[in-house]
């Protein structure tokens, strides 16, 4: 079964390998005659410093955020109503 952070995962995969490809790319145009191992280092590098920051902020991060943007008025109604029933 996929939870929250194993979705967090697959889509962190996908997304660095694509920036990371991209990042590649523009290097090797950039310079046409690198050696291969500095390349190699030039697609690792980023990819794995994409995927940490993409599954920081898509998994790890999210529940730090919503406690620093305010609450809706839908969401703010019904904490109220759910106050005012438990009151009653």
């Amino acid at each position: 079964m996929l939870n929250k952070k194993n979705i967090g995962r697959a889509f962190g995969v996908s997304l660095a390998t694509i920036y990371a490809t991209l990042i590649a790319e523009t290097i090797y145009d950039i310079c046409p005659g690198m050696h291969v191992l500095p390349g190699r280092v030039d697609i690792h590098l980023p990819f794995i410093g994409l995927y940490g920051a993409g599954f920081w902020a898509l998994v790890d991060r999210p529940v730090e955020l919503d406690r620093k943007f305010p609450t809706s008025s839908k969401e703010l109604r019904r904490r109220k109503k759910e106050l005012n029933d438990w009151l009653d």
